[in-house]
C-alpha cells in the first residue's frame, strides 16, 4: 500500500509562533483550509513522494543515513508571496538547504511508487486531485533546480506581509501528508 511522505523542517518556538499567528486570519471551514495544531504541522518541504508502507523502516533509515551527515544551519525567511492557491512565505534558497533537499532527493529516489488519494492521512477531507498531483510531480516539476523552498502558510487569496527573520532548523521529520499537503503524523524525526 502506498502512503504519501513529506522529508521536512518542523518549524519550533518562535517561527511556529509567527506561522500559526498569520494562519489564524484564513478560512477554516471544512474543506477550505486547515489551522496548524497538534497534527498539521507548520514545515519546509525538502521532498515529498509516494513510497510503500511496508518498505517504511527502509525510508526512515535512508533519511536517517543522511541526517547523519548534516551539519546544524539556518533559515531565512526572505518575506511573503502568493502561491497557486495559497499564501507562502518564501525561503531562501541557501547552499545548505539546497544540498539537503538533493541529498535527500537522490537518497529516496528508488523508494518511489505511484500512489492516489487513499495514500494520504486519513482523518481529514480526502486528499484533493491536487494533492496527488503535487506528490506526484514533485520529483520533476519542483526538484533540484526548479527547488522552492517555501512555508504553506493558509489557502486562499488573503495577502500576507512579514518581515524578514532567520530560525535555526532544531527538527527534520518523515510526516505522513494530508488535504493541501499538509505535514500530519510524524512516522521519524531527526533533532539538530
Amino acid at each position: 500500500m502506498p502512503i504519501a511522505v513529506d522529508v521536512a523542517i518542523l518549524l519550533c518556538g518562535a517561527a511556529r509562533a509567527v506561522v500559526e499567528r498569520l494562519n489564524a486570519g484564513f478560512d477554516h471551514a471544512p474543506g477550505a483550509g486547515f489551522r496548524f495544531d497538534a497534527s498539521h504541522h507548520p514545515h519546509v518541504t525538502l521532498s515529498q513522494h509516494f513510497v510503500r508502507l511496508e518498505r517504511l523502516s527502509e525510508v526512515r533509515r535512508l533519511v536517517g543515513d543522511v541526517m547523519g551527515r548534516l551539519d546544524p544551519f539556518e533559515v531565512r525567511v526572505t518575506g511573503a508571496r502568493a502561491g497557486r492557491t495559497s499564501q507562502v512565505l518564501a525561503v531562501e534558497a541557501s547552499a545548505a538547504l539546497e544540498q539537503l533537499h538533493e541529498r535527500l532527493m537522490d537518497a529516496l529516489r528508488n523508494e518511489e511508487v505511484a500512489g492516489d488519494a487513499a495514500s494520504f492521512q486519513a482523518g481529514d477531507e480526502p486528499a484533493r486531485p491536487s494533492d496527488v498531483a503535487w506528490v506526484e510531480g514533485f520529483r520533476e516539476r519542483s526538484s533540484y533546480a526548479r527547488y522552492d523552498p517555501h512555508v504553506t502558510v493558509g489557502i486562499g487569496p488573503r495577502p500576507l506581509a512579514t518581515a524578514p527573520f532567520d530560525f535555526p532548523v532544531e527538527e527534520i521529520a518523515l510526516c505522513r501528508l494530508g488535504r493541501f499537503c499538509t505535514c500530519r503524523d510524524r512516522l521519524a524525526s531527526w533533532t539538530l
